[in-house]
């Protein structure tokens, strides 16, 4: 297996946890908040654009002659999410975790997949401080 096709792989898997764990972001907004609300839009939005990523990364494993990863059933959640405070938790979390595979995937790519994952890190960095995290200097490189 490649670089690239290994970037790519842990990249979608990070993927598919993200879009199960906004699931439950969603869930939980939908029943603490009223549906205007900006999370819940905010919510939905990040789900949308997960979802996105996941599929544009199985088109691009597929287009290497690769089988993607599937999704796992099930996912095992951080702490429990029974709050607003604890949605915008998970999402923080979901988005740093999300930005740190796609930052490793950066220097594991080339041309257009290079591009796509360092679209995917800025994408991921933006969310989380939307959803309160912090504005880093370098997203998803917590060891530097």
């Amino acid at each position: 297996m490649t670089p690239t096709l290994k970037a790519l792989q842990r990249c979608l898997a990070a993927e598919h946890a993200a879009v199960y764990g906004y699931g439950v972001v969603g869930g939980v907004l939908a029943v603490t908040t009223n549906q205007s609300s900006a999370w819940e839009k905010l919510a939905v939005s990040a789900y949308d654009a997960h979802r996105a990523a996941r599929d544009e990364l199985v088109a691009r494993i597929s287009g290497l002659g690769a089988t993607p990863l599937a999704s796992l059933p099930a996912y095992g959640l951080p702490f429990q999410v029974h709050t607003t405070a604890d949605c915008r938790r998970l999402a923080r979390l979901l988005e740093d975790r999300c930005a740190a595979v796609y930052a490793d995937a950066v220097a594991d790519t080339a041309s257009t997949n290079r591009q796509f994952t360092a679209l995917g890190l800025r994408a991921c960095a933006e969310r989380a401080v939307q959803w309160g995290g912090a504005v880093v200097a370098f997203p998803g490189a917590s060891d530097l």
